[in-house]
């Protein structure tokens, strides 16, 4: 049997592999679902026998519970775990940012798009470098900034670290070749997924 191995993660290193953070991310942040292999899939972006696998052995570890439904294996955290509480803690602050500001920022009018750049894009992205003290939001549209401040100032406190939030119009963010908004075009970023 060959092993394959892969980079720990940048924003949690004390994880074993990407996919198993990406697993324990989704499963844990909205532990009140269940989660089948192919929406793990989609939410990791990982191979299905990868995802299958990393989904055994955090159920072997007693992290994940499964069943076996209309031939579908459905998993969910285990939330009885004894270190059920800190290990979603510790997910919140180290891969939850984005889910926890997609929440905040879903349902403010005027935003066309958004997304997380700067040294937690990086980190994100396997880049290597020191853990990110604050978290960088650059929010396009024309919303009223105060609601997208008052939903970062909410965000800072679900994952215990600043949320930086800078808000451009769209004319800014698609005219400009230089200065900051080149450097973040041309940087990591994270695009949010906001539901309406």
């Amino acid at each position: 049997m060959r092993c394959v191995s892969t980079a720990r993660p940048r924003l949690a290193p004390i994880f074993r592999s990407d996919v198993q953070l990406l697993v324990l991310g989704a499963t844990y942040l909205e532990s009140e679902r269940r989660f089948s292999i192919p929406e793990l899939v989609e939410r990791t972006g990982k191979p299905q026998p990868t995802v299958a696998r990393e989904v055994e052995r955090l159920a072997q570890a007693g992290l994940l519970e499964s069943e076996l439904r209309s031939g579908r294996r459905m998993v969910w955290a285990a939330t009885t775990s004894p270190i059920f509480h800190e290990l979603k803690a510790l997910l919140v602050k180290t891969i939850g940012p984005k889910a926890m500001i997609e929440a905040q920022l879903t349902g403010v009018p005027g935003i066309d798009h958004a997304a997380i750049y700067g040294s937690w894009a990086a980190r994100f992205h396997g880049e290597p470098g020191p853990q990110p003290n604050d978290i960088d939001v650059l929010v396009v549209g024309a919303p009223d900034v105060t609601q997208v401040r008052a939903a970062a100032d909410r965000a800072s406190r679900s994952v215990g670290r600043d949320v930086n939030v800078s808000v451009l119009d769209p004319k800014e963010w698609s005219k400009a070749k230089t200065g900051f908004i080149s450097h973040v075009k041309n940087g990591p970023l994270i695009e949010l997924e906001l539901t309406s």
